[in-house]
């Protein structure tokens, strides 16, 4: 690993070890001002990947609560746009 790359590590660590490695790659690199990449390639190097906390990943953009919604309504037979203005009481 170049110089770069330790003085890169340390403040991952410094970030991350008051937090109780609990964040992202995404929120190292925000609070730090990298690219996330660079995060990436430095935490593989430095084998910290398990400390880390994955990611929630969406599926097509939806979150698994809008999913289930869709899901419920396609079986009761509403539409999602009904659905909607039934959970929040708006004319749609």
């Amino acid at each position: 690993m170049t110089p770069r790359g330790h003085a890169i590590a340390f403040r991952i660590w410094q970030y991350c070890q008051p937090l109780g490695w609990d964040c992202t790659r995404r929120e190292i690199a925000d609070a730090l001002g990298l690219h996330v990449g660079t995060v990436a390639s430095v935490v593989a190097e430095k084998e910290w990947d398990a400390r880390l906390r994955a990611p929630i990943r969406k599926r097509h953009g939806r979150e698994s609560a809008d999913w289930t919604l869709y899901f419920d309504n396609a079986v009761d037979g509403y539409s999602n746009r009904e659905a909607m203005a039934q959970v929040t009481g708006a004319v749609l």
